[in-house]
């Protein structure tokens, strides 16, 4: 058992939901006390010295009653020697501790990446900061996006067809086959032939949906 983790419940959850009394508190807290701090799921309290012990007059049986009701402890036995109390940790009380439910999958496939440039950072760290055709160094300031396929051809903003690149490129690049347009960079020497055979080699990646961006 968390200690840490259950006290807090107790604060954050238990005892505001059944809207508990500083008394009541103290009880749950003496019978959580002598009983699951210890390991033990139960315990056996006689009335008088649980009074005594708590300052508290004898109606505590009143009190017992109302955590039993709630929920919060279970009376399993009353006998001349005391009750037999289990105690009930906030997580074990239905409603007390709001269920934890994991966020919604993300699907990446759905996602747009060029309206509003609101993954630029995400697709500038999955091209080192680089324009992805001509590898010059380029910021988020000073980049374009760029539709890796034209949008005059199909209208595709995933991240298979949205590339950072450099001004320059994203200019003389327009609608041209983006391999085309590589192999032209190579012929002008932009590229040296290891660049090039890279590019063509993560061109393919991207449309085949390898190179996801980290979201």
């Amino acid at each position: 058992m968390d200690v840490e983790t259950v006290l807090k419940q107790c604060e954050d959850h238990l005892f505001p939901v059944m809207k508990m009394s500083l008394r009541e508190r103290s009880i749950y807290y003496h019978l959580f006390r002598h009983t699951r701090l210890l390991g033990k799921e139960t315990g056996l309290f006689a009335i008088d010295p649980l009074a005594a012990t708590l300052d508290v007059s004898s109606s505590i049986r009143d009190d017992l009653r109302k955590l039993h009701d709630r929920g919060c402890v279970r009376i399993e036995d009353k006998s001349r020697k005391g009750h037999l109390i289990r105690v009930l940790l906030p997580v074990e009380i239905p409603g007390v501790v709001p269920e934890i439910t994991p966020d919604a999958a993300i699907d990446i496939n759905a996602i747009d990446f060029f309206s509003g440039r609101l993954y630029l950072l995400p697709l500038l760290a999955r091209e080192n900061q680089a324009c992805f055709y001509c590898l010059r160094q380029v910021r988020s300031d000073n980049c374009e996006l760029d539709h890796v396929v034209a949008r005059a051809e199909a209208t595709d903003n995933s991240y298979r067809n949205i590339v950072v690149s450099c001004h320059e490129c994203n200019t003389t690049k327009q609608a041209r086959d983006p391999s085309d347009f590589l192999r032209s960079l190579y012929r002008c020497g932009v590229l040296s032939q290891p660049d090039l055979e890279e590019r063509l080699a993560a061109l393919g990646q991207l449309q085949a949906g390898s190179l996801q961006p980290d979201i």
